[in-house]
């Protein structure tokens, strides 16, 4: 198999996420190998039986409104999602298929591989599902490999070994199905990130480098900065994957990329895709030293285009914070996750004091850096008391805006775990959807009929006075007549915080 082609495969929502750069990294170094390398990416398609997260997150108010400015300038695909993708595989004709997935998003992907199940192509899934599900992920028939892990490193080793017709079943990261029973190889050592090429995001569709942000529409560049995280929060997989690598390995997954490598990163964004907003990924940027944040910062001079990046409150830092703003700081995410101090030290393990957060992200108020707070509501053992102390931190902080997703219990979370246990989930073998979409959690002390309410309600409750918080309650109740309550207030809301010199 000497010439062999390539289809990645990604079965996102529409306008879920930025340009993937994991995506962008697996077709510069498959191409690098000489395999031609074609991308299917779902997320321009109008038609998928799934949310639009960007309409959910406008219905809740979770961001400043910008859907008028994107329908003019993106444009989706209403062709049916699953015949473009049997069309795509008979033209194409490829040798692999490359399948990159969420868990929220695998049953969607597995719809699109039944779909052409009948051609029999190889097919390899990777990403975080995958990585903490291989068997079952493997159960099912259009699965014939699972990368666990990282998988720059094993897609290259597996594309080779395909190329030279020799048996790949020894392939690091790889697990395989062979006679009914499951194999799974060891995991390779982390990849130094400055040692892989830069990402060929031409593969993506023009559209995709629009993104709202503030209310305005940008290219926008997405840079991987760190990759993992140091942090211990019980509803989130990364201490599990931090785990399994130190067990594995020896050694840590957490790292980060050179500035150098930042810098050239940034260079090919604006110099050949026409970027003029930078979303540097990490989960916490702040995690970068002082020094390096000067080194950053003489850097980024060259460029001073508006750039988002993601913190903490205990790592939010004047001195830092002061220097960013400076050459282009424009928007700034902060996990706050729960308001109440006990229950987020004890249930999810995120330590701080709210006078701590109070304090860090008033510091934001003086440099004016806008900034979002991200909150989660529907927690197991959470009651509908203590949604409200979120809602009274997040009214003694100020933010510019406030999302409120719903807990949902992913595979290798301890919360998922906690949840089985608990008997908050009942089935075991549940794949978790979108933290955009309704509970999974059946608990008596906080219905899902609650939850949702308190969601409906949230974004009110932290801008309205407090003495109109017995009218917004009664919208929590799922009735016609509260969602007609609902729809006054959001209008009255959209009216007095989503002017259009506010949006």
């Amino acid at each position: 198999m000497a010439n062999i082609k390539v289809l990645i495969l990604y079965p996102n929502p529409r306008k879920m996420a930025l340009m993937y750069g994991t995506i962008a990294l697996f077709s510069a170094l498959l191409k690098r190998e000489g395999v031609t390398v074609e991308l299917f990416d779902t997320s321009l398609y109008k038609e998928q039986g799934l949310l639009d997260p960007e309409e959910v997150a406008e219905k809740y108010l979770m961001y400043k409104l910008a859907s008028h400015k994107y329908k003019n300038i993106v444009t989706t695909n209403d062709i049916d999602v699953y015949s473009a993708l049997s069309s795509k595989t008979k033209e194409f004709k490829p040798d692999l298929i490359c399948v990159t997935c969420v868990e929220s998003t695998f049953e969607y992907g597995i719809s699109l591989l039944k779909t052409i199940s009948d051609e029999k192509i190889l097919t390899i899934m990777g990403g975080l599902f995958a990585t903490f599900s291989p068997d079952y992920t493997l159960s099912y028939d259009e699965i014939d490999i699972v990368c666990v892990g990282e998988g720059e490193k094993a897609l290259v080793d597996l594309v080779r070994r395909l190329k030279s017709g020799s048996d790949y079943s020894s392939t690091d990261n790889l697990c395989f199905k062979n006679n009914g029973k499951i194999i799974k190889n060891k995991i390779g050592c982390p990849i130094p990130l400055d040692e892989l090429p830069l990402g060929d995001f031409e593969i993506f569709n023009e559209n995709r480098i629009y993104r709202a942000m503030e209310g305005e529409i940008y290219r926008m560049a997405p840079i991987e900065t760190h990759r993992g995280c140091n942090n211990i929060c019980t509803f989130c997989n990364s201490p599990l994957q931090n785990q399994i690598y130190k067990n594995q390995t020896g050694e840590k997954y957490f790292r980060a990329k050179s500035l150098q490598r930042i810098y050239e990163e940034i260079k090919y964004f604006v110099d050949t895709l026409k970027a003029d907003y930078m979303f540097f990924w990490a989960d916490n940027f702040f995690t970068f030293s002082l020094e390096d944040i000067e080194a950053f910062c003489e850097m980024y001079v060259e460029f001073q285009l508006p750039f988002y990046c993601q913190s903490y409150p205990t790592t939010i830092n004047e001195g830092k914070l002061k220097l960013l703003k400076r050459v282009g700081l424009h928007k700034l995410g902060v996990g706050i996750e729960h308001g109440n101090e006990n229950f987020r030290n004890n249930i999810i393990k995120r330590n701080y004091s709210n006078t701590q957060a109070i304090r860090s992200l008033s510091l934001l108020k003086k440099y004016e850096v806008a900034f979002s707070t991200n909150n989660i509501i529907g927690f197991p053992d959470e009651t509908p008391e203590l949604v409200m102390d979120t809602v009274e931190l997040n009214r003694a902080i100020d933010p510019d805006t406030a999302s409120c997703s719903i807990f949902t219990p992913f595979r290798g979370t301890p919360l998922r775990e906690y949840a089985i246990k608990k008997g908050y989930l009942r089935d075991p073998d549940l794949i978790a959807p979108s933290n955009l979409d309704s509970s999974v959690l059946d608990m008596p002390q906080f219905t899902k009929e609650q939850i949702e309410g308190k969601r409906r309600a949230f974004e009110y409750y932290i801008r309205f006075p407090r003495k109109r918080w017995k009218e917004i309650s009664r919208i929590e109740k799922l009735t016609p007549e509260s969602e007609r309550l609902w729809e006054e207030l959001r209008q009255e809301y959209v009216e007095k915080y989503c002017t259009e010199n506010n949006v």
